[in-house]
């Protein structure tokens, strides 16, 4: 009678698990190197759910993208079982074609064994929002340690912002330096220096309201060679203050994104959560993101990062490529990683679950598929 009670018992517990965890498990075993348990995790989630989708919801507003097949194929593929792993991607690319397993589906068909390391990574699994809720989607986590040597962070030039309707009220408060001061607070951006940007501005004759025009002031960052330049404007209206800033980049003068924020009174506090709210809205419009080069045709190169990813189209990307561990002699961890940096890349079009860019800097050699991007 206990035998048939327990075994009720983990009967009813297995059947709370949920078909999206067992998904997350298959993920997360394979990133592990564990095939097998990927193989069981990935089956249990298709009994559950058999879908091959780029978006679905799991829970209340939350929606991930979901290729279980694909997975499961994969899986097989570093199994060894090149049948099965067919079988599978086949099966996902019928119902919902992806990059992941067109790449694996040619690695079959050209004969190429499993690698000793583990798998190309998925898209990192994101949760997204439903549509009209104001939850964020949630970026990729970034590794601390690739994202600090490889290349440096998008670089930026913050000019004077055109003021209207501001009077004597504000005082000695020094907007300007306030603006840059937000910008390198972020710790997103390579900002540059006030004091040689003004000397630079006076010589070229450019006050506080003479860099507005888009084309002038993106003219002026790429001499100065920046990234980006932030351009805008303060304007207050009664007691109350507003900031429009927008970030342009200084190759094509496109913008890259737009961003605003207000304050109900005029104040040095409330002036300063104003631009600080303004700066990192910027911030988190480019997340740190990484992924993979999946396919390279010429200077086209196609990247595992998209929409989802929050990858937006004209944001910069450094490829990079990992070359042996170093690793310890005792404990077997691995301490770090030499890390090649390949080109860097422009992102012009965005789908959901990735993008396509264009190189724009060459550096050593050619970009291939499997190597490492970080957003600059």
């Amino acid at each position: 009678m206990l035998i048939i009670i327990l075994a009720g018992l983990s009967t009813s517990l297995h059947a709370q698990k949920k078909w999206h965890e067992y998904y997350k498990a298959g993920m997360e075993a394979q990133t592990r190197g564990d095939w097998q348990a990927a193989v069981e995790n990935f089956q249990s989630a298709i009994r559950l759910k058999d879908q091959e989708t780029s978006k679905v919801r799991a829970y209340g507003t939350i929606f991930i993208e979901y290729y279980p097949h694909r997975e499961l194929g994969i899986s097989y593929y570093h199994l060894g079982d090149m049948a099965k792993a067919q079988q599978e991607l086949e099966y996902s690319v019928s119902k919902s074609s992806s990059l992941r397993a067109k790449d694996y589906l040619k690695r079959i068909a050209e004969g190429q064994p499993p690698s000793t390391d583990t798998a190309t990574p998925a898209v990192t699994t994101t949760l997204a929002p439903a549509a009209g809720s104001t939850k964020p989607a949630t970026p990729p986590a970034v590794e601390p340690a690739s994202s600090s040597l490889v290349g440096e962070r998008l670089s930026m030039a913050v000019l004077p912002f055109s003021s209207k309707g501001i009077g004597q009220e504000l005082g000695e408060i020094d907007l300007f330096d306030k603006l840059i001061t937000a910008f390198v607070n972020t710790k997103r951006f390579k900002v540059f220096e006030r004091a040689q940007l003004q000397k630079i501005l006076e010589e070229q004759q450019l006050g506080a309201s003479g860099v507005i025009d888009i084309s002038t002031a993106a003219q002026f960052g790429k001499g100065i060679g920046v990234d980006a330049v932030v351009v805008g404007s303060i304007t207050q209206a009664g007691n109350s203050v507003s900031v429009d800033a927008r970030l342009i980049d200084t190759e094509t003068t496109a913008i890259i994104t737009a961003k605003d924020a207000f304050s109900n009174s005029v104040n040095l506090q409330s002036l300063s959560n104003m631009i600080n709210e303004m700066a990192n809205k910027i911030k988190d419009d480019l997340p740190l993101v990484q992924g993979y080069v999946v396919q390279v045709e010429g200077s086209r190169v196609t990247l595992d990062i998209g929409y989802n990813q929050g990858v937006r189209r004209g944001i910069k990307c450094h490829v990079f490529r990992e070359g042996a561990p170093l690793v310890h002699p005792v404990t077997g961890e691995v301490i770090s990683r030499s890390i090649q940096e390949i080109c860097e890349v422009q992102v012009n079009e965005v789908f959901d679950a990735y993008s396509v860019a264009t190189i724009t800097k060459p550096k050593n050699g050619d970009p291939m598929s499997r190597d490492r991007i970080i957003t600059k």
